[in-house]
């Protein structure tokens, strides 16, 4: 009985689950800010968010998020990794989410491709592959692209801009499109250890949202945030700890009609230490030369 109503919840579905690959938050440190990534996308998650932050990255990365029962139901589980390659000609990466259970079962799986010009102007690419299986019913597939854009406009400010699925990819017997969305919006980093994000996103389907979050490094192992968002209405925080190559990240946040969940996810950054310094520093040595 519990799985029928959960797989009718599914179908049914709401702005804030996930269902039939509805845009939603990968990731803690991003959860943490409510989902205001756009313009920051520093690290591999950003493939979820803004290719174009990949061309951000130095050092190869391994991430592994898990959120396995989101309100309080395991039924709708969500799992995601990523992975990120810089080379000479850009950083390559690929990510791979799934969500729900053994009835309802979606699959992402993500080529993504990130570049910069001059350090300043960045560009990136996702090609995506959906599968969608329900259980004695039907399996579908569909393929779609995103594409992002990245301007470091002074040493303080730096821009971003995400487009989800621009090519329109529609899945099943049905075509129903999926999740069509645009984010933009501005980081300010007055000083290396400080973040300050506002976006605004539009899902085709739904109305506009505004999201805003705050970074903070407490020191150099321990980073705190927190964001707020409408469309829905939402709080979030965060915490992540550092240590050498191993990062530890963990959000909570609470939609005002769904209550308070949480999420955690596990980085492994090859560049350690050096790799933190970048990417606070990054902005301002831009502007150096």
């Amino acid at each position: 009985m519990k799985s029928i109503i959960t797989a009718i919840f599914l179908l049914l579905c709401f702005k804030s689950s996930i269902a039939q690959f509805e845009n939603s938050d990968i990731g803690a440190r991003a959860a943490g800010l409510n989902g205001a990534f756009t313009s920051l996308s520093n690290n591999s998650l950003a493939i979820f968010y803004n290719p174009s932050g990949l061309g951000q990255l130095r050092y190869r990365e391994v991430s592994v998020f898990y959120s396995p029962s989101p309100f309080g139901i395991s039924d709708i589980s969500t799992a995601a990794l990523t992975y990120a390659e810089p080379l000479k000609f850009g950083t390559l990466g690929f990510g791979i989410r799934t969500y729900g259970f053994d009835l309802y079962r979606e699959t992402n799986a993500i080529i993504s491709y990130g570049n910069n010009f001059r350090g300043k102007i960045f560009y990136g690419l996702n090609l995506n592959y959906y599968n969608l299986n329900i259980q004695n019913y039907n399996s579908a597939s569909s393929f779609g692209a995103d594409i992002g854009a990245m301007a470091y406009i002074t040493d303080f400010l730096r821009w971003g801009f995400f487009a989800k699925n621009i090519t329109g990819a529609k899945i099943g017997s049905s075509e129903e499109k999926l999740a069509q969305v645009y984010r933009t919006g501005l980081n300010v980093q007055p000083r290396n250890d400080l973040n300050l994000i506002l976006e605004i996103e539009k899902d085709v389907k739904y109305p506009l949202s505004v999201r805003g979050g705050m970074e903070y490094s407490v020191n150099d192992y321990i980073d705190i945030r927190a964001g707020i968002g409408t469309e829905p209405t939402a709080f979030s925080g965060g915490i992540s700890i550092y240590y050498k190559t191993f990062q530890i990240d963990y959000a909570i946040y609470n939609y005002r009609d769904l209550g308070i969940t949480n999420q955690g996810t596990v980085t492994f950054n090859f560049g350690g230490d050096k790799s933190r310094i970048h990417a606070k520093e990054q902005l301002k040595k831009a502007f150096l030369n």
